[in-house]
């Protein structure tokens, strides 16, 4: 049985934030050439009758230094086309495994979009992504190990709304990769 990771993952937000609140507060911003400090990817993902329509977000400097790595091409570069899209379509699929039964489901790349931000290592890029579910799909399997080919460091949210409009958040590092979850 799949035990109930939300409230470390809330407490582990609200923490963030407090401490992202302080450190704006005192003025200790840094040099804006500085990393961001953590490394998260976050889906949003509604399940519908026959779809899940997912919605991840990336710092678009984890997203491109993870593709060139995986791809072994280092002049790779974010764009917003459609030979990248198909590029990430596919980093995805492989990093993001949706599994309804025995049945491999991948997603297909529907939308992008970029999320500006004062320091350059904090722009998002966003990709939305429709997943194409098998008749009658009652429980999903997902393994999530979006970017953890480059960074040890990797932690990654999926925001999960059933069709029963139930919404739980669930969490994935590299020694808990992968969960079963009901979708009705």
């Amino acid at each position: 049985m799949y035990r109930n990771r939300s409230g470390p993952v809330v407490r582990g937000i609200r923490s963030a934030a407090a401490a992202i609140i302080c450190v704006a507060a005192t003025g200790a911003v840094g040099d804006p050439g500085t990393v961001h400090p953590f490394r998260l990817t976050v889906a949003d993902a509604d399940v519908f009758q026959t779809a899940i329509e997912a919605r991840i977000r990336f710092f678009w400097d984890d997203l491109q230094y993870a593709v060139m790595e995986h791809t072994s091409d280092m002049d790779f570069e974010l764009a917003e086309t459609e030979e990248v899209d198909a590029i990430i379509e596919a980093y995805i699929n492989e990093m993001l495994v949706l599994e309804a039964g025995e049945v491999v489901v991948e997603g297909k790349v529907t939308e992008r979009g970029i999320e500006d931000a004062i320091r350059i290592d904090e722009v998002m890029w966003w990709y939305r992504l429709e997943y194409t579910l098998p008749p009658g799909t009652e429980r999903i399997a997902i393994r999530n190990r979006l970017l953890f080919n480059l960074f040890e460091d990797q932690r990654n949210l999926v925001n999960l709304k059933t069709r029963s409009g139930r919404e739980r958040t669930y969490y994935f590092s590299w020694d808990e990769d992968n969960i079963t979850v009901p979708v009705g």
